[in-house]
Parts: structure tokens; C-alpha cells; sequence
């Protein structure tokens, strides 16, 4: 191949790679891929003293609701949050940055704050309590759904954790 031949196919190749390789032309790809995650957002209060046998605290999401002891396990857990550190009074949270387990878009049934006095996470029903609920609309007969569509974080999913009033424990709990 001559020298001419050469760069003539050199600039083809590399012209083809620019235009296939580029999609979206420049962008900033963080602000693209934070557009196209979805999750949620909120503010978790807590109202009255924290008991001192609290090991972990922690925000959940369960797909279906828990009617029975065996719907509370790890292929049910859609979400777990870092841990919150006991005292905190408030705490704004986004699924987007503050998670063990990643939640996607999807319908779930169960959200609420959880502790337990184990050091150790555990997936045993018992060694967990409820101190908050996700109630959407102010109806506090029943827990909230949380709908999730693609590409979007729902915001204001805000629960209240007053340790004077717990709300009713799923089965399974003390």
C-alpha cells in the first residue's frame, strides 16, 4: 500500500470511528446517566429518644407487602439504605447516593424504617422492628405504595418515626 493509499484509508477509518463512536456528541456524561437513574427522595424525622439498644438503623423497601413472616426475605428487599446513625433527628435521604441495595423503576408495597439490636444485618424477622412507615396521601390506615417510573426520582416519600407511637409491626415482629 502506498503512503498515499495509507493515510486515505487511516483517515476513513479513524472518520468512521469519530461518527459511530461519538452518539450523543459531547455532554457531560454524569448529568446524563444521574438523568437516566431513577429512585426516590424524602426526609425521615424522628420523634421522642432513641432507645439505647439500637444497633442499625435502616431504610427498606419491600416489593410485596408483608402479610406473612416469609414475605420478609432478600428476594422480596428492593432497597437498603445506609445505615442512619441513632440520634438523628432528621434526615434527608435520595436512593440515588445512600444505599446498599439499588432500587430501579417498579411499583413497591412496603417502605418504612427499620431497627434492629443485632450489630451484624440479619434477615431474621425477629431481630428487626418497625419505627416508621411510608403512608401515602396521610391515609395511615394502610401502607403507601411507592411507583417509581423509568428515568425519574419521585420525591417527598417522607416518613415520620415516632418512638413514642410505633406503627403496627408486619408478622413476624415483636
Amino acid at each position: 500500500m502506498n503512503r498515499k493509499k495509507y493515510f486515505s484509508f487511516l483517515f476513513i477509518l479513524i472518520s468512521l470511528q469519530v461518527l459511530t463512536g461519538c452518539g450523543k456528541g459531547i455532554s457531560p456524561a454524569s448529568a446524563e446517566s444521574e438523568q437516566q437513574k431513577a429512585g426516590f427522595s424524602g426526609t425521615i424525622t424522628f420523634v421522642g429518644t432513641w432507645p439505647d439498644s439500637v444497633q442499625r438503623t435502616h431504610l427498606v423497601v419491600f416489593k410485596s407487602p408483608l402479610n406473612s413472616i416469609g414475605d420478609f426475605n432478600i428476594l422480596n428487599l428492593s432497597y437498603l439504605s445506609l445505615s442512619i446513625p441513632a440520634g438523628t433527628k432528621s434526615i434527608n435521604f435520595s436512593s440515588l447516593d445512600s444505599s446498599y441495595v439499588p432500587i430501579g423503576p417498579g411499583e413497591y408495597s412496603y417502605i418504612a424504617v427499620a431497627q434492629s439490636k443485632t450489630p451484624q444485618v440479619s434477615f431474621n424477622r425477629a431481630d428487626w422492628y418497625v419505627v416508621g412507615v411510608y403512608y401515602a396521601n396521610g391515609d395511615t390506615t394502610k401502607p403507601g405504595k411507592l411507583i417509581i417510573p423509568e428515568n425519574t426520582v419521585v420525591s417527598n416519600i417522607n416518613i415520620t418515626c415516632d418512638f413514642n407511637h410505633l406503627p403496627p409491626q408486619p408478622p413476624g415482629g415483636n
